[in-house]
């Protein structure tokens, strides 16, 4: 009954009052404890006790560290050297979108952010190059989730801790996946689009092509060193979350404001103290919505909702194989509506138990549910991607929508693998030994 009234209750108030998604949340949670006769007064403490975590602190550090590097030059440094690596291969223009977007992600730690960055360079090359404006749009959208599946990135960090999971098994999880699809993405293209693209006359040169690579390298080497640091350190045992986050932020400022311009000659861009601003504010809306989380997840502890969830599930299929269906089903859908970390602070601590009780590996599950809400970036109606996508391509959402849904179905082959192969998530996190 807390379940079914916090929803009604959740969306009533997101959707029709447009309240912001914390205080939706928060306003949802507290009328539920007033009409169960919970206690209220164990709010406040809720709510510090949510955000008093000293591993919490790695959220904005990775938030910094993504836009210090982004206004550095990491993003023309990592587009020259996948352009470089794609070369003259058909298709290689939306390759290097794919390709780039993924590890662009992995350092931004955000969607939108690489949906912004990637798509305001490779936009005009893409329709310079003979793609219709249309699936440009919607590839560069698709795309601009790839790299929170690759680690490391933040909704894993917030998956981890919400139900208490190493944060290095669940940024492994999603490593597999995450390249998968990057690699589904390239060849969806290669097949049914890049017949389209101009490509550069005369005969291959490879002399020229290593040049390009021999030049280009060095820069785009500078950036991806990053995530291998943190990834390493982390799952090293060397550093924890947050002191890997530290870590990030003073080499995205030794990069972007010592390596490239100082080595390399590129400019900087000035705007640190701005950067520093839009990071600070990005981050206090993140632990808002954490602190405010701390409320439903209260009435869901006091009024016992995993397990009769747990119950109810079983109740309907002993099966895993359909639960696993099931529950794909309801996060695609969660996914079209609300934002991945608010999905994941109301949902993982109620699936996650219920996965345990049908067998599945806590991780494996960590991987389905993160690659569900993930995909949903990218589902109409609420597709945050989308939208940023299309104000960069000035189009409407309803001239993206047929091309998006053939990359949406794209997505879909992996999302199976991903759920019904558990090796597929759990290679590297066996490789490692855990």
């Amino acid at each position: 009954m807390f379940l079914v009234g916090m929803f009604i209750l959740f969306f009533v108030i997101l959707a029709v009052l447009r309240i912001p998604i914390p205080f939706s949340a928060g306003l949802a949670g507290i009328l539920c404890m007033f009409i169960g006769d919970i206690p209220l007064a164990i709010i406040p403490a809720r709510m510090y006790g949510s955000v008093d975590s000293f591993a919490f602190l790695a959220i904005p550090a990775f938030i910094y560290s993504g836009d210090v590097m982004a206004l550095g030059g990491i993003t023309t440094a990592l587009i020259a050297w996948v352009r470089a690596l794609t070369g003259r291969l058909k298709g290689s223009v939306a390759a290097t979108t794919v390709i780039a977007s993924a590890m662009f992600g992995t350092i931004s730690g955000s969607s939108v952010a690489t949906v912004s960055a990637i798509g305001g360079m490779m936009l005009p090359e893409m329709v310079k190059a003979g793609y219709d404006k249309r699936y440009a749009t919607a590839l560069i959208a698709a795309s601009g989730f790839l790299g929170i599946l690759i680690p490391p990135s933040i909704p894993g960090v917030v998956y981890a801790l919400a139900v208490g999971l190493p944060v290095g098994d669940v940024w492994l999880a999603t490593a597999v996946p995450g390249v998968l699809l990057t690699f589904f993405y390239v060849l969806y293209n290669r097949i049914f689009y890049a017949h389209r693209e101009k490509q550069d006359a005369g005969p291959f040169d490879a002399g020229v092509y290593l040049r390009k690579i021999g030049k280009s390298s060095p820069r785009g080497l500078v950036a991806l060193l990053m995530p291998i640091i943190i990834f390493v350190g982390v799952y090293g045992g060397i550093l924890t979350p947050t002191e890997a986050g530290a870590v990030a932020v003073a080499y995205g400022l030794l990069a972007g404001w010592v390596i490239y311009p100082l080595i390399f000659k590129d400019r900087t861009e000035a705007g640190l103290i701005a950067i520093t601003k839009k990071s600070a504010v990005t981050s206090a809306a993140i632990m808002l919505l954490i602190a405010s989380a701390a409320i439903p997840s209260a009435m869901f502890t006091y009024g016992d909702c995993a397990t009769a969830v747990t119950e109810w599930l079983l109740g309907i299929t002993k099966s895993p194989i359909l639960f696993l269906l099931l529950v794909n089903v309801v996060l695609l859908i969660v996914g079209m509506f609300m934002e991945t970390n608010t999905s994941i602070l109301l949902l993982a601590p109620i699936l996650a138990p219920s996965a345990k009780a049908y067998g599945v590996d806590p991780i494996h599950f960590a991987a389905i549910m993160l690659l569900n809400l993930e995909i949903g970036m990218i589902s109409p109606p609420f597709a945050c991607n989308i939208f940023v996508a299309c104000k960069i391509a000035n189009l409407s959402l309803d001239k993206v929508l047929a091309p998006i849904f053939g990359l949406i179905a794209v997505c879909i082959p992996t999302l199976l693998i991903t759920t019904y192969v558990p090796a597929v998530s759990l290679f590297f996190v066996r490789l490692m030994g855990h």
